[in-house]
């Protein structure tokens, strides 16, 4: 250990670069691990309040496999199949629908497209067991017929609140409760009754829904090739939202590059430095160091170093995504910053070990003028 320490202190600049650089990586990923997970809240929240233990979509024609929230129409025959084969207290109607929101009523709102606000509408039923976890800001949690709940965010932007009308697709709602804020395919939520969303969504069939919500895990044989749906869970579900996996697949292929580029950084650092130190290592040896000694002497240094850059890289990712988060959809928490942090260090550590095998081949001989 005290030569390594030496080491350090010696060709600090060096090791400070490295330092440096794992600070750099970690801080990015930091962030991006972040905003991932932001984007991602920003897509499922909705979904996820729900706590439906499944989600029943129309299947598409041809290809069950790909099942989507934006096509899915369930007729009020499949509701009524699902509900006399796993029992009507376990099934709810759920109405999905992206559109506009104005303030006032339908005669009083604006017509102006700029007075617009884009928002998703989830439609419950009255007296839904759904979305229990609703933490209400004002007013009432769950929509009636005639009326909405509006998001937190969404209420401060139309400058709207409780007792105030206003106007989704043409179709005039009293606003009876603000709630904190959820999203849908990152629109802010409007909580409706079913009873007023084909209004809103514009549908012929008053019955008519866009997913059931299943408060069982349990689907009986059969019953979704009788009613041509798919029942997911909640995680398999976010797979039918639009363009959910793709843009979480992108986020996360970059964070992927970054872990793999942290472990060439290190392995290439320390790969030199060894070359260097060749000479000195040869020195050792032959005043009787093992070769256990100068490897775990070598891997000292690695730890910490790269310990120090992930720490600082880490704190830097904290301070930057609370900054962050008032602009962009950023998730701060211990696993946001734990992950790369444990990530960068320990694919760190698996470099340095192939870098510094070439600590055990040297040979004493080098150190007495051998060749």
């Amino acid at each position: 250990m005290y030569l390594s320490l030496r080491d350090i202190t010696f060709a600090k600049g060096r090791f400070a670069l490295l330092a440096t650089v794992a600070a750099l990586i970690t801080l990015l990923l930091v962030l991006l691990t972040g905003l991932t997970n932001g984007l991602g809240h920003q897509n499922t929240s909705a979904l996820e309040r729900l706590q439906a233990q499944r989600f029943v979509l129309s299947a598409p024609a041809g290809d069950a496999s790909d099942p989507s929230f934006t096509t899915s129409r369930i007729t009020a025959d499949e509701t009524r199949a699902w509900r006399d084969t796993v029992g009507a207290h376990h099934v709810e109607r759920l109405g999905l629908v992206q559109t506009t929101a104005r303030a006032g009523d339908g005669a009083n709102s604006s017509a102006d497209a700029a007075s617009a606000t884009s928002v998703a509408g989830v439609a419950l039923e009255p007296g839904s067991r759904l979305a229990p976890g609703l933490s209400a800001v004002n007013g009432v949690t769950h929509p009636q017929d005639g009326t909405a709940v509006l998001s937190e965010t969404l209420a401060r932007e139309m400058n709207v609140g409780v007792g105030d009308a206003v106007t989704l697709a043409g179709t005039s709602l009293k606003v009876t409760g603000v709630v904190a804020d959820e999203y849908y395919s990152h629109v802010p939520v409007v909580w409706l009754s079913m009873e007023d969303f084909p209004a809103v969504a514009h549908t012929d069939d008053p019955e008519q829904a866009t997913a059931l919500a299943l408060t069982t895990d349990t689907v009986p044989e059969g019953v979704t090739e009788r009613t041509a749906t798919v029942a997911m869970d909640t995680g398999d579900a976010f797979a039918a939202l639009p363009a959910y996996e793709s843009e979480q697949g992108s986020l996360r292929m970059m964070q992927g590059f970054l872990y793999g580029i942290s472990a060439l950084v290190v392995i290439s650092f320390l790969t030199v430095w060894t070359i260097q130190r060749t000479r000195d290592i040869a020195v050792l040896r032959a005043l009787g160091a093992s070769r256990g000694y100068v490897v775990r002497d070598s891997l000292l240094q690695a730890v910490v170093v790269l310990t120090i850059g992930v720490l600082v890289g880490g704190g830097l990712g904290i301070a930057g995504g609370a900054l962050a988060g008032s602009a962009v959809p950023f998730v701060l928490s211990a696993a946001t910053m734990a992950l790369p942090v444990a990530g960068v260090l320990a694919l760190g550590l698996i470099g340095s070990v192939l870098a510094v095998r070439r600590v055990s081949t040297v040979d004493p001989m080098i150190a007495l003028g051998g060749n």
